[in-house]
Parts: C-alpha cells; structure tokens; sequence
C-alpha cells in the first residue's frame, strides 16, 4: 500500500531513537576488550527484520543477495552482489541474479550472504489512483553519525521526505524510499546520493514499520538543491562539475581522461571500481574497454579479469545514464584534479 507523503507521527522521537541505536552500535566498535565489533561484524549479528520493509518494497521481483567484503583497513566493507547458487559476485543489473523478497529473504536465512537488497530498475514500481506509474527512488545517506550537523540534516531530509527509512548494514548511514512520479536521482552529491535506476541497495529493515509514500515535489526539490545546475551527462552537482568530455574522441579528450584517471586510484571499493569502468564506457570510444581495463588493472592485487568481464557485459547505457563521464569529473575533482 503506498500513500501521500505524510509526516511520520512523533518523527523526531522515532528519529532520535534511531541515532541512539547508531551511536551504541558505534561505542561497540571503538570499545576495547573482547567485544570490540568491526562494521562488518556488526553487520553479521543484526540479522533483516522482514516484518519492518513496507509490502510495496517487498512485491517488486528485483531482489538481490549480497556479500560483505572487508577493505584493507578500516573495518569497513564493500557490499557486493553475489549468486544464491554459487556464491560469486554477480552484477545486479543482471536479472538472471534477480528475485523475489520471498526467495531473498529465505536464501538469506539458509545462509547465503550477508544482506540483501533491492535492484532499482527505473521500471514503474507501483500505480496511483488513477493508474499513472510511480517509480521507486532510492535515498543514501551516508556516515549520519560524522556530526551533530550530518545527523541533523539527515533527520530533515528522512522527516521531510516522509517515508520508509531504515539503518544501514553498517549501522552509520540512513536509507529513504520513496515513490515519485518522475525518474528523479542524479546518483552522488556531496549532500548525499539519490537514484532511481542503475544501482542497488542494500535493505536491512532496521528502521520503524512504515509505507512507502509518494513524495514527487520533496523530492524534486531536494534533486534541485543537490545538483543545482545539473545537465544530464553529469552525476555530480554544479555547472563547476559539469561535463568536459561530451566531445567527440579527441587527442585532448583523451589526455584529460588519462589525467582524471590517474587521480582516481583503483583499490577503492567495488561500486566505485565498477562505476568508474562505467564512465569510461559510457564514452563509446572504440578502445574504451581496454582504457578501463588498464585503469584496473593499475590495482593488480584486485584486478581479476573474470570480474571485469562481468562488470563490462552489465553496462547498458539505458540502464545507467545515472553513471557518465560526469560522474567520472566529479570524483577526479574530489581527488584534486584540476583539469
């Protein structure tokens, strides 16, 4: 059942109450002794709570299994897409590796994986009344419990959305969906992520029961705030970020995305590894997959060709115009380059 977007009774509380779970879960991490928990051990002892994730999440059949992968580091991990029949990472643009909640969710309980999570396919995930299709949008917010000021505004956008939200696997950031009626998300701002298709999402039900609703105009306005001077090649969020490499294949295209991609490095984690060989992609240069290759493979320990055959075959261009060259400025800018 999906409904307009009315504020949550009592947000503030269920709010609140949400951030003191994060903030115990974060003591667990950096305490000392015996029960000290990495992200990915937290992640590991709070199992899905089914009976929270809204109905209208649960009917759509692009549900996916994924595996936590632990970086070098820092305790934290890459959450990647995996087969419930033999276990290895599978991209979830593939529908072969796509299912139902039920099927999800019972793979799951049998041990496969870590998680789950829904696809979001940029397909009509539900109807209003009078039989217009509305589509599934997907909010990420990330590392909420940074600050006093990250959670305060996450609780805003959360409140002023007005939908289902969750706690994320690691337990640091907060998921929204929420049903639009127009394909809104232009993928990563540094306010937070929006998406409408092209990515997954993991779904722990970690949150407070609650519908999905439709919320077009709050989200309309929050994809204007995020990217305000947005053109569709960029996935990033001003005109300083917009696209330079919408030209055709030229010696000076081809030296600024030598340069952008030698401020990227490629032991980064996995979304951001395959996203970048999608941008690449996404120039339709003849030598394109051998330019992404070779970015890859400047992470030998990492590379493996199996996996980025798999990562190439699941770029469609129709799929994930969320991801382009744009996308590719936007971090290289991040990471200092100056181009």
């Amino acid at each position: 059942m999906t409904g307009k977007g009315v504020p949550y009774v009592e947000w503030d509380q269920k709010m609140d109450a949400i951030r003191a779970a994060i903030g115990s879960q974060l003591k667990s991490w950096t305490s000392t002794g015996t029960n000290k928990l990495t992200p990915i051990e937290h992640c590991r002892s709070n199992p899905v709570t089914p009976q929270n994730i809204p109905d209208a999440l649960k009917s759509l059949p692009t549900w996916v299994v994924w595996k936590a992968f632990a970086k070098k580091y820092d305790g934290r991990f890459d959450k990647v897409p995996i087969s419930t029949q033999t276990g290895h990472k599978v991209s979830h643009l593939d529908k072969t590796y796509q299912m139902s909640f039920q099927d999800a969710l019972s793979a799951h309980q049998k041990g496969c994986g870590d998680g789950i999570g829904i696809s979001l396919s940029g397909n009509p995930a539900a109807h209003d009344d009078a039989g217009e299709p509305l589509y599934l949008i997907g909010i990420d917010l990330d590392k909420v419990q940074a600050s006093q000021e990250k959670f305060v505004a996450a609780k805003t956008i959360a409140k002023s959305v007005g939908s289902y939200c969750e706690i994320s696997p690691s337990g640091t950031g907060i998921r929204v969906f929420a049903l639009s009626e127009e394909l809104l998300g232009k993928g990563q701002s540094p306010s937070g992520e929006m998406y409408h298709k092209g990515r997954f999402l993991t779904v722990t039900g970690h949150g407070h029961a609650r519908d999905l609703v439709t919320a077009t105009d709050t989200l309309k306005s929050l994809e204007r705030e995020w990217w305000p001077d947005s053109v569709k090649e960029t996935c990033a969020c001003s005109t300083s970020t917009t696209v330079i490499i919408s030209d055709p294949d030229t010696p000076r295209r081809r030296a600024e995305l030598n340069d952008m991609l030698n401020h990227l490095s490629a032991d980064c984690d996995y979304e951001r590894y395959r996203d970048t060989v999608w941008a690449i992609l996404s120039t339709s240069w003849y030598d394109a997959e051998e330019i992404a290759r070779n970015w890859c493979r400047s992470a030998p320990a990492r590379f493996d060709q199996d996996n980025f055959g798999q990562i190439v075959r699941s770029y469609d261009s129709n799929r994930t115009d969320s991801i382009t060259i744009g996308s590719l400025v936007y971090w290289a800018r991040k990471a200092g380059w100056r181009g």
